[in-house]
């Protein structure tokens, strides 16, 4: 079940490069109004992982911090508070810029010197206003079918719902083609499904000519051959599992942690379960693909159970009535939370999720090893890894 969502967080911002100096030395001068207390994380972006760059820490009510570093190109970068893992996103440049806001609305913070972050902002301002739109449009229609209402009234609101979601990653991909910044070029690709993006090999092309040399720009695009390589051999279904892989939290990575209650309501975090394997699975009992994936899943499930190995089900579910019925109807004997809060649910913007099903397979230290597993492709992962 798609649904479109931005990449990571809603305060995401990227700095410019039309005008300032993409290679050198650079200085994030930063006073953020009630900030947690505590460390602050400046942490490069690639496809494949986050890597730590520079660190501060907020020391007072003041919310003032300063990182620095060397920056061979532009490239994506965030600022990343420990306290919670929010975060601000970065197209960094050389010299030095000045980030000015509050914590609590992030996505207003006022950054200086730096013209592409103007640029992304106006983009995710109105990129959030057509995915509201649809959020809301989505429930409707979640909605309707509920009520079983007859398929001549669904239809036409389906389709009409489909070509909105085109219309939207039409609008990002000519934010893509039209922007002077390969940083504001790649952030704008990330939120578009891969499927479209392999549709329009021509714009992926031409955006690739445009930043020939840029790191980001050429590992997204190599990346999309692969994927369109994979997707034309015979016997094989890479395109799913590699759309999975396109989300905020990347291999490598630790997993965020997060908190929710179970059935019962008691407050589960995913930390609890470090030193096990672990498949985080995002569902709900009105995704049908989730439904029909539960079987691979509970067979998974009762393989390796008692081989270090369990499952944590977190579910985009609105009512515990529903939820409650799906667990007990499919047979899923494990852990089970939600903040029955739909796709506005606290761990949609903390880990990307654009779609369900979704999981990832956490090591017993919470670091991600596969993102996406579905089918034969579970069990085979978890036959590896758990020998």
């Amino acid at each position: 079940m798609k649904k479109f969502a931005l990449w990571a967080v809603a305060g995401l911002f990227l700095a410019s490069c039309s005008q300032q100096t993409e290679k050198g030395d650079f200085v994030i001068n930063a006073h953020i109004d009630n900030a947690p207390l505590g460390k602050i994380y400046l942490e490069e972006l690639t496809l494949e992982e986050a890597k730590i760059v520079d660190t501060a820490v907020i020391k007072d009510a003041s919310g003032k911090f300063t990182l620095k570093g060397m920056l061979p190109e532009q490239a994506l970068y965030r600022i990343r508070f420990a306290e919670n893992n929010r975060f601000i996103l970065l197209g960094l440049d050389a010299g030095t810029m000045s980030i000015d806001g509050d914590y609590n609305h992030l996505e207003q913070v006022k950054i200086e010197n730096s013209e592409a972050s103007s640029e992304i902002q106006q983009l995710l301002n109105e990129v959030s206003t057509k995915n509201i739109a649809l959020t809301t449009e989505m429930k409707t229609l979640d909605s309707l079918y509920q009520a079983k209402t007859p398929d001549s009234v669904m239809k036409p609101r389906v389709t009409a719902f489909q070509a909105r979601q085109k219309e939207l990653e039409q609008f990002i991909m000519k934010a893509a083609t039209d922007t002077k910044s390969p940083a504001v070029a790649a952030f704008a690709l990330s939120m578009v499904s891969t499927p479209t993006l392999l549709q329009d090999q021509k714009v992926i092309n031409e955006i690739k000519t445009r930043f020939p040399e840029n790191t980001l720009i050429t590992s997204f695009t190599d990346k999309l051959n692969e994927i369109s390589k994979k997707d034309a051999s015979p016997g094989t279904d890479a395109m799913a599992g590699e759309e999975e892989n396109m989300t905020a939290v990347k291999i490598g990575q630790v997993a965020p942690d997060f908190t929710l209650p179970d059935l019962s309501g008691k407050a589960t975090s995913l930390s609890s379960f470090k030193g096990k394997y672990v498949l985080v699975d995002f569902w709900a009992s009105w995704c049908k693909p989730c439904r029909m994936e539960n079987p691979n899943v509970v067979q998974a499930y009762n393989t390796y159970k008692n081989k270090n190995f369990t499952i944590l089900g977190v579910s985009l579910d609105r009512t515990k009535e529903a939820w409650a019925k799906a667990i007990q109807a499919d047979g899923l004997t494990w852990t089970h939370v939600s903040d029955l809060k739909f796709w506005e649910s606290a761990v949609v913007p903390l880990y990307g999720l654009n779609s369900i099903p979704s999981n990832m397979l956490l090591d017993p230290e919470g670091k991600v090893i596969a993102i996406g597993l579905r089918g034969p492709e579970l069990q085979g992962k978890l036959q590896e890894v758990l020998k």
